[in-house]
């Protein structure tokens, strides 16, 4: 079998879709599942090793740019400029899926994965990857242009696609409820977690956290790109109810890339900054994020919806203790190894939070749970279970 397979968000920086694109095509390139992977990278064509190895370079920091770097950011913005400018991005969406469409249906015995969402113009069997419905249940929480151009394109992408791949339960429920797709065709598939991510000494971990001026143990993590659908919001709030000298103690340090509609966010992180209790380190190093984990005393994700939520299995895959909203895909995959927050409310949150950090034990005993419930999870397995999807739409 011939996998065509979108590796356009392999392009930097690279977020939880380029992850989930990366690690498939690894295990794909390892266990002998497919015959031959051919990737499309957005304007072009490669092999399957090419691409994995351009890509294990870029999240090493080897590559130009690489992991995220001022060079590889600088190319994001620039795309970003020229697709704002009216007409630009559908003239070039349109080139780009010509080269695709004339390349792959070239392809003997060959099925598509569409890794994004949308497929582009293909004659044979499709699979496509719906990650979360967030357009649909959180419109208030993007862009405009980006919830029109999902409510038109989506319901395509079903309408051709042999089957549909979803993270998780919650977003496999969300999309039978909302579009006329058959179950049966609907797969849920959890995602993997990186062996990078396991419990670390001090010692393994003092160069990063020392470049980030971090104590091992002394600060509260979150990673996710600073927008309103992460929650960042009511995790400031439930900051701000903390007693002082804790928050001084165990600092909040924030990664991720910046988003969208998220001035207001900004300007609070930037007071508690100020006071020195918070900390926005932006884009981090692929190859530093396992050691921000593995130094972290607690991991905070109140994301308000996700499709998995792979920060929070990262975490538990170090031993770190998470708190996260109940109703969301990290309570369903966590199976109470992770605490859950009932409501909305700030001061629940806050609850949590002092009473992991005042609590080493309680630190302790959560973070083993959510070791052994992390061991579960695995690429591997999730790239086997895809695959068989692939060999019955073939």
């Amino acid at each position: 079998m011939n996998l065509i397979f979108n590796a356009e968000a392999l392009r930097p920086p690279v977020t939880g879709i380029g992850y989930y694109s990366y690690h498939l095509l690894q295990e794909f390139l390892t266990n002998g599942e497919v015959q031959d992977v051919h990737c499309f990278t957005g304007t072009g064509w490669q092999d399957g090793e090419s691409q994995r190895a351009a890509t294990a370079a870029l999240l090493s920091g080897d590559a130009s740019g690489g992991g995220g770097g001022p060079g590889a950011r600088a190319v994001h913005h620039v795309r970003q400029a020229i697709g704002m400018v009216p007409g630009t991005k559908a003239l070039y969406d349109r080139i780009m899926e010509g080269r695709f469409e004339r390349y792959a249906n070239g392809i003997q015995g060959g099925v598509y994965h569409e890794t994004n969402y949308i497929l582009k113009p293909y004659r044979g069997p499709c699979v496509a990857t719906v990650h979360d419905l967030s357009h649909v249940r959180y419109p208030q929480f993007h862009p405009d242009h980006v919830v029109k151009r999902l409510d038109r394109l989506l319901p395509e992408t079903l309408a051709r696609a042999d089957a549909v791949i979803t993270d998780s339960d919650v977003v496999r429920d969300d999309l039978l409820a909302h579009y006329a797709f058959p179950a049966e065709r609907v797969h849920t598939v959890y995602l993997g977690v990186d062996e990078r991510y396991r419990p670390r000494s001090p010692e393994e971990c003092a160069e990063v956290l020392g470049g980030h001026d971090l104590r091992y143990g002394n600060y509260v993590l979150l990673v996710a790109t600073l927008e309103p659908r992460k929650g960042i919001g009511l995790l400031l709030d439930a900051w701000e109810r903390l007693p002082e000298a804790l928050r001084r103690e165990y600092p909040l340090v924030m990664t991720g890339s910046s988003g969208w509609r998220n001035s207001e966010l900004e300007q609070r992180i930037e007071r508690l900054r100020d006071e020195g209790s918070a900390k926005h380190l932006g884009y981090v190093a692929a190859a530093d994020l396992p050691f921000l984990y593995s130094g972290a005393a607690v991991f905070a994700y109140p994301s308000v919806y996700e499709g998995f939520g792979l920060p929070a299995l990262d975490a538990m895959s170090s031993s770190v203790p998470v708190i996260c909203r109940a109703g969301t895909s990290m309570a369903e995959f966590a199976r109470g190894a992770c605490l859950l927050c009932e409501s909305a409310q700030a001061e629940e949150f806050a609850e949590k939070l002092v009473r992991l950090l005042e609590n080493s034990d309680e630190r302790e005993s959560w973070g083993r749970k959510g070791r052994a419930r992390a061991a579960d999870f695995s690429w591997e397995r999730c790239a086997r279970e895809t695959a068989a999807i692939y060999r019955s739409i073939a």
